[in-house]
């Protein structure tokens, strides 16, 4: 493809009787066919293909790893093939790079109204890579745990020093330890080269004798730290990382998603711990906004995505029935969407982003004022609208004021939510916009360097399945969001014991939605551990069930080794089901307790998508030269960019046109 390709309109492939696809339409035509409609039906057939939506879509640089899980990491070429040390050190380089890497901003990400920090802060290593440009040692410590332990090196823990506030993991592989870490950004070689433990860095004063540099211990005089290290005590955490996020979304006909590797305005996740002593005097350096407190540790601070969804609503567009999370007695019409026939319909759409949803930020120390997040803009009569931010469980009304609400306060800090637009029998919707802004770690993005660029575009999950994910993530502080999501509540249960609010069994539920089924899943929480030599006595388990909640089987029993130092403790396991399936029944048993859970099931459409066209465009800047290349493309594919300078990446825009057959 060349500069300026533009989408074509599609054709010739068959409509399917009702939705094949991912979603499922429940159109009620009032007990008879109308000629008009049996017209749409009939030119609809000849159409173009209904289900084209893009499932997971990214663009890769031969220059940055695929961070759609860690398992995609773990195949990145330069360190794929290699073992060991090799192997370990290269992945290290890469996350301490200025431009790959993660670094330390003194205060850490929080997600939720949990009252515990334990389990606000973030530790999952695919939203830290992905999503937050900050951290502290005690985000970055655990990551680094998550990354050597879900990449499948060994197994990994989290190293505290007391004695300096300081933590930092290390990763178990060929018969001993070796310390990793991304905050003071430094790791220790023996003399045979070979990468060594804490233990032997606070032992043996060899190891320190390196001089300083951007791999070892850029910022810190190095006799003053290694003394710091011999006389601090050590206490060793297992499990600190959470898991199971994946960069997963559907991107539908008539959508665009932008990402910038520089900030759009004054975008992130508002918490207020960003916002006081000095972290304010590093938000406010330029350009505003998270990012590294020591200048030369990243080239990036926050980057930011804007989804645009404008789907065309008439019955010459295909975009209603490949976007359509649920519908029942809409349909299409000559001048937007409106009722099929007598009575009320619905018509349910899905926003869902693998980035934290965020708001324009105004004044730093409050929320109130938060703006822009995700803003709803509607021309139509007669259409009530609602949201729900559980799956569906529960909705709420939503007012618009002159065709427009402002969704900040509702999902603010949030991965998605569903909008729900009441039609009744004289109800049309003439044209819909959903504008949805997120916080992006420019590191995560397909960068472009001097000279010829191979880039590829790839869509589908770790498995190479057209998946999309249905999230439960409820906060146990709270009754309310937790038990909603439960098939069988526990029996001890007291959301004040913050340490372990569950003791004993309950049995979460996941649902598929409407024409798709559960491929695969991870289901995770927050427990508590006994401590020291207690800790392998710790026994909290995980089963699984499918269609119905019987017959479970386990998944996880706890294994904390002994010398565990801390009463907290996270879990994640993934489990791919032999078929997919409708529900699937999670249980959870509390030995001796369960503190917050989250379960991530990953849905596949019950007939697969057909091909769409895709359209990629880059811009960077070679000095002062702005630059720019558009590509489309019809499903995955690889094309080439050449950059005659050093490039300066702007944004990269992925557009699923609208299929319109005049």
């Amino acid at each position: 493809m060349t500069d300026g390709d533009r989408p074509e309109q599609a054709g010739g492939h068959r409509l399917a009787p009702h939705a094949p696809g991912r979603y499922h339409l429940n159109w009620i035509f009032g007990g008879r066919w109308t000629v008009r409609i049996a017209s749409f039906i009939a030119f609809m057939l000849l159409a173009a293909p209904l289900f084209a939506a893009q499932y997971a879509p990214r663009v890769l640089s031969p220059h940055v790893a695929d961070t759609y899980s860690m398992k995609t990491f773990a195949q990145f070429p330069r360190w794929r093939d290699l073992t060991g040390d090799a192997k370990v050190y290269e992945i290290y380089r890469y996350l301490a790079d200025t431009r790959t890497g993660l670094f330390p901003m003194g205060c850490g990400a929080w997600e939720g109204t949990d009252v515990m920090y334990e389990y606000g802060y973030i530790r999952d290593p695919v939203k830290m890579i992905n999503v937050y440009a900050l951290g502290y040692c005690d985000m970055l410590g655990p990551t680094m745990e998550g990354i050597m332990k879900d990449m499948g090196i060994g197994l990994a823990r989290t190293v505290n020093l007391p004695g300096l506030d300081h933590v930092m993991a290390e990763v178990f592989y060929e018969g001993r330890w070796h310390y990793l870490d991304l905050d003071l950004r430094g790791v220790f070689r023996r003399a045979d080269g070979s990468l060594a433990s804490v233990e032997e860095a606070r032992r043996d004063a060899s190891l320190w004798e390196h001089p300083a540099g951007p791999l070892f211990f850029p910022n810190d005089h190095l006799a003053g730290l290694r003394r710091a290290y011999a006389d601090s005590p050590v206490a060793y955490r297992y499990g600190v990382n959470m898991g199971g996020h994946t960069m997963d979304y559907v991107l539908r006909q008539g959508e665009t998603f932008t990402r910038w590797w520089r900030p759009q305005g004054q975008r992130w996740n508002h918490h207020p711990s960003y916002h006081q002593g000095h972290f304010l005097t590093i938000l406010q350096r330029e350009p505003v906004g998270p990012k590294s407190k020591h200048i030369g540790f990243s080239i990036h601070g926050t980057g930011n995505g804007r989804f645009v969804y404008r789907p065309n609503l008439t019955e010459q567009s295909t975009d209603f029935h490949d976007g359509c999370y649920e519908a029942s007695n809409v349909r299409p019409g000559p001048m937007g969407l409106a009722p099929a026939g007598e009575g009320s319909g619905y018509a349910i759409l899905e926003i869902r982003s693998p980035y934290v949803i965020v708001p324009e930020v105004h004044e730093y120390a409050t929320t109130e004022d938060d703006t822009g997040a995700s803003v709803v803009r509607m021309e139509g009569e007669r259409v009530g609208v609602s949201l729900s931010t559980d799956n569906g469980i529960t909705w709420q009304p939503v007012s618009l004021s002159e065709g427009t609400a402002d969704l900040t306060r509702f999902i603010s800090g949030r991965y998605g939510y569903l909008l729900k637009l009441h039609l009744e029998p004289r109800s049309l919707v003439r044209s819909l916009e959903i504008t949805t802004w997120v916080q992006v770690h420019p590191a995560s993005l397909p960068a472009l360097r001097q000279g010829h660029n191979e880039m590829r575009y790839v869509t589908g999950d770790h498995y190479g399945l057209n998946s999309h994910v249905v999230e439960v993530r409820p906060f146990a502080n709270n009754p309310e969001d937790l038990l909603k999501f439960l098939a069988e509540p526990p029996a001890d249960y007291d959301p004040q014991r913050t340490t372990d609010r569950i003791r004993g069994r309950f049995v979460a539920k996941v649902q598929a939605p409407p024409g798709t089924r559960i491929a695969w899943f991870s289901a995770g929480g927050s427990f508590l551990a006994h401590q020291d030599d207690e800790a392998p006595k710790t026994a909290n388990t995980m089963a699984y069930a499918v269609e119905a909640p019987r017959g479970f089987t386990p998944i996880y029993r706890a294994q904390v080794p002994a010398g565990q130092s801390h009463w907290h403790y996270n879990a994640d396991i993934e489990v791919r089901l032999k078929e997919p399936a409708r529900t699937v029944y999670v249980e959870y048993v509390g030995d001796p307790g369960v503190n917050n859970i989250r379960i991530y099931a990953h849905c596949v459409p019950d007939r697969a998508p057909e091909p769409s066209r895709v359209v990629i465009t880059h811009t960077w800047r070679e000095g002062d030269q702005a630059r720019s290349k558009q590509v489309a493309l019809r499903g995955p594919g690889s094309y080439e960019i050449i950059c005659a300078g050093e490039p300066t990446d702007e944004s990269i825009e992925i557009a699923v046109p609208s299929v319109v057959t005049p």
